[in-house]
C-alpha cells in the first residue's frame, strides 16, 4: 500500500509543479527563472513517477486489470 501512496504523492507533486511554472509565467511574464525551476522539478518528478512505476511492475507490487 506504501507504493501507491509514493505514486499518489509523486503525481500530485507532478500536477502541482505543473500549475505553479504556469503560474510564474503568467505573473513574471516570463522575465524570472523560476517558471524554469517549475518546470525542471516537474520533469524530475515524472522521471521519478515513470521510475517508481516500473519498479511497481517488476518487483509484482502493481498488477494491470485484466478483465
Amino acid at each position: 500500500m506504501s507504493l501507491k501512496l509514493v505514486l499518489l504523492v509523486l503525481f500530485i507533486a507532478v500536477v502541482v509543479s505543473l500549475f505553479s511554472g504556469l503560474f510564474f509565467l503568467i505573473r513574471d511574464q516570463g522575465q524570472s527563472q523560476r517558471s524554469v525551476n517549475a518546470l525542471f522539478f516537474r520533469v524530475g518528478f515524472s522521471v521519478l513517477l515513470l521510475v517508481v512505476l516500473i519498479y511497481g511492475f517488476f518487483s509484482g507490487q502493481l498488477v494491470p486489470h485484466m478483465p
